[in-house]
């Protein structure tokens, strides 16, 4: 019996492994982003902290200016940090479609190759099945001659 073997078999471990890299990929990205988040979460709680001393006085107005610079600076810091996250969403989101595309391109060449794996064995049981029928007329023609 002839054993099967797919012809596109490269192919279609070439998208495997492109799969992994892209997941890869994706998975770097989701802790970058997580990270941002947290840098912009802590930014944002500063900020809620330095107001609420800020209101709770101040001695004079040099200090107060300091205050809202310092204040100023932190919401600078978290809009540059809220832009980065968009980037880094808007590239994710491109690595997501081009994993789906990937994917389903590597989900038909599977589902192609069992396909052709199932017609493989179709065809063996049908050449298994007519050697023994050949044989049957065979041992009956023996048998009656």
């Amino acid at each position: 019996m002839k054993k099967f073997k797919f012809s596109l078999h490269k192919l279609l471990d070439m998208k495997a492994s492109n799969l992994e890299i892209l997941k890869i990929e994706i998975s770097k990205l989701n802790g970058e982003i997580a990270k941002i988040k947290e840098k912009i979460e802590a930014i944002t709680e500063e900020i809620s902290k330095s107001q609420k001393k800020m209101d709770k006085g101040v001695g004079s107005v040099r200090v107060l200016k300091e205050w809202m610079n310092y204040i100023h600076s932190m919401y600078l810091r978290r809009g540059k940090l809220s832009s980065q996250l968009f980037e880094l969403e808007k590239h994710l989101d491109k690595l997501k479609e081009k994993y789906v595309e990937l994917y389903k391109e590597h989900k038909a060449l599977e589902n192609l190759r069992k396909i052709r794996e199932n017609m493989h064995n179709l065809d063996m049981l049908r050449e298994e099945q007519k050697v023994i029928d050949d044989l049957a007329i065979s041992r009956k023609n023996n048998v009656s001659s």
